[in-house]
């Protein structure tokens, strides 16, 4: 589901995870104090404490770890918790969850939340059971994520603006948009700028570069930039004499790409 793509996950082991959650929640309740806590800085976790506070209150349903979450969300008034408690009730998938979610995550981009403005728009251009897609309102939130050197922003933006996806078709943006999000990182936006490059689509005509950039791609595992370096090699494009040695080899990186693929921003 999409609410699952637009949070993230902690990567660490069950056992741990559970030793963190637990550890979180009481120096959380601690801090909270019942009603009489009154939001003095010294009493607020952490970034770690939190996001462990927002797992435990979406997919893992913690009553009380969504309680100390939404205490700190609304008493704080910090984006950043806004945003992880917004984010923690769209994974629970329910029509009243997720509008409460879209809520939060409203309110942290109001704050100017690169992440929530993110997460807004990767809704809205997707769309989901309880949203309507709706990419003129997709392109503003990632335009607002972008214009702080969003890397996932700049991607999408990227997208609409090469498809005209709820704007004007402007190739050239879209490409300056990839470079932006190539530079800081994102396979698919590399690729994407790759295949400009290799066909003079609003930049100069460059088959160096382009291999280059799908070199890059492919180092971060983008199973379309190991393919498409794969049938360079076969037909020798892009610079590359012809090499079926190679061209087997980036076939075989492929499939094994195809299990551990690079994360769609």
């Amino acid at each position: 589901m999409i609410a699952m793509a637009v949070t993230r996950t902690l990567r660490t082991r069950p056992g741990v995870q559970k030793a963190l959650a637990s550890a979180a929640l009481a120096a959380a309740l601690a801090g909270v104090g019942g009603a009489a806590w009154n939001n003095h800085a010294a009493h607020m976790p952490d970034a770690a404490t939190i996001a462990v506070l927002a797992q435990q209150a979406g997919p893992g349903r913690d009553a009380k770890a969504e309680q100390v979450l939404r205490q700190f969300a609304e008493s704080s008034k910090r984006a950043s918790v806004q945003r992880e408690l917004g984010e923690a009730l769209l994974t629970r998938n329910t029509p009243r969850d997720f509008a409460e979610g879209i809520v939060w995550l409203e309110k942290a981009a109001e704050q100017g939340d690169a992440d929530a403005s993110m997460a807004l728009g990767k809704l809205r251009f997707l769309g989901t059971p309880f949203l309507a897609q709706d990419y003129p309102r997709a392109y503003r939130y990632f335009a607002a994520a972008g214009a702080q050197g969003h890397a996932g922003a700049a991607y999408y933006l990227g997208l609409m603006l090469r498809s005209g996806y709820g704007v004007r078709e402007n190739r050239a943006a879209a490409a300056r948009w990839f470079a932006l999000a190539a530079e800081k990182n994102s396979a698919a936006a590399m690729f994407m700028l790759a295949n400009a490059y290799r066909e003079g689509d609003s930049v100069p005509r460059d088959e160096a570069r382009a291999r280059e950039l799908y070199e890059e791609a492919a180092e971060l595992e983008l199973p379309e930039a190991i393919q498409t370096l794969a049938m360079a090699y076969r037909n020798g494009e892009l610079g590359l004499a012809q090499d079926e040695m190679q061209a087997r080899h980036f076939t075989q990186e492929t499939a094994h790409a195809l299990k551990h693929p690079a994360l769609t921003p």
